[in-house]
């Protein structure tokens, strides 16, 4: 936690000498050169190619297709998963449906998922199977579990070698994410029905939600029929800002979840990273607006931001900046929570 203390003084002791390339003003990080307001105009699409290695691979010309996801990337050295490449004119896949990259672990219950304060899964006696799934169908500069860039590390498994992993009566739920788990979805789906022929577990997912829709809907039904739930990573609100911040568009990831909410609304639940100043108030009212379109019921989650990956010369959120969203999402659901409170102490 000293880090977070010394990288708070470090910004506030820098960023006064960044200026947004578009306006001028003051910004934040080195790492995104334009201001949080023009990041939120057309101009920062001039941005994203700089910002995000690999967009033009998105539904691409590339001589190797995959549809897997929102991306249909289209290459011919390697996808932005890092799962598929070539290799000798042929398309290599690390992950099928019988094979997946991934690192599995149990937790005891309850653990520090992000849906703990409202599912009745947290409140069984056991373990949780986590499955943390490498490669990512997005880009995010702050994401919190990077390491899943590592492909390399993680290991190939078989759907055999995971079913028995869950086969413990201790085994009380299974939580797919990573990364996130769009990209190997049909070997997610495909372990997961296994394991529900043998015995009852809860089967959940963490995800961008920008996987191929039929994917997401089967993914979903098991969780409808496991008691478990779906929770959506919603990043932003703004689609230049989304560029901006995750290389990628959230125009599937909305189309997903309310395509989910459609045919089994019980299980969706939704999360924001409140990045310190570009994912503020206006962002949270936009997604919460959306959420309630379809039920002011729904669990939302705003998560408290700490440095990491691309954007570690940000601070944690600021206290202020919580409070405002916590207030604005408040005027349109129910069930608002904040997650990661714990980082408050550090905030400016």
């Amino acid at each position: 936690m000293i880090a977070y203390v010394h990288q708070n003084i470090k910004h506030l002791l820098k960023h006064k000498d960044v200026k947004c390339e578009i306006c001028g003003k003051e910004t934040y990080t080195k790492t995104i050169p334009i201001c949080p307001d023009c990041a939120r105009t057309k101009k920062a699409l001039d941005y994203v190619g700089m910002l995000h290695r690999g967009v033009e691979k998105i539904k691409g010309r590339g001589k190797f297709k995959c549809r897997l996801c929102s991306n249909e990337c289209g290459f011919d050295d390697f996808g932005l998963c890092g799962l598929r490449f070539a290799r000798d004119d042929k398309l290599v896949s690390l992950s099928n449906s019988n094979k997946a990259v991934l690192y599995a672990y149990e937790d005891p219950l309850p653990t520090n998922c992000c849906n703990a304060w409202f599912c009745d899964g947290s409140k069984l006696k056991g373990t949780n199977l986590a499955v943390f799934y490498y490669g990512c169908n997005f880009g995010c500069l702050f994401c919190q579990n990077w390491s899943h860039k590592n492909i390399g590390e993680g290991r190939i498994v078989s759907v055999d070698e995971m079913v028995e992993r869950a086969m413990p009566e201790r085994v009380k739920c299974i939580c797919h994410f990573g990364g996130s788990p769009e990209p190997q979805l049909p070997f997610a789906i495909k372990f997961s029905r296994e394991v529900l022929k043998r015995r009852k577990v809860v089967i959940c997912w963490e995800w961008n939600g920008a996987g191929r829709t039929s994917l997401a809907l089967k993914a979903s039904k098991l969780s409808h029929e496991s008691g478990g739930t779906v929770k959506f990573d919603l990043k932003a609100w703004n689609p230049y800002l989304h560029m901006i911040l995750t290389g990628r568009s959230n125009e599937q990831t909305l189309k997903n979840f309310e395509k989910i909410f459609d045919h089994y609304p019980e299980v969706l639940s939704a999360t924001t990273l409140l990045v310190p100043y570009y994912v503020d108030e206006r962002e949270v009212e936009g997604i919460a607006r959306f959420l309630a379109s379809l039920s002011d019921e729904i669990p939302y989650s705003l998560l408290v931001f700490h440095p990491d990956y691309k954007l570690s010369d940000l601070p944690v959120t600021p206290k202020a900046q919580v409070e405002r969203c916590y207030r604005t999402a408040k005027k349109y659901l129910r069930r608002v929570h904040i997650g990661n409170k714990f980082l408050l102490a550090y905030a400016p």
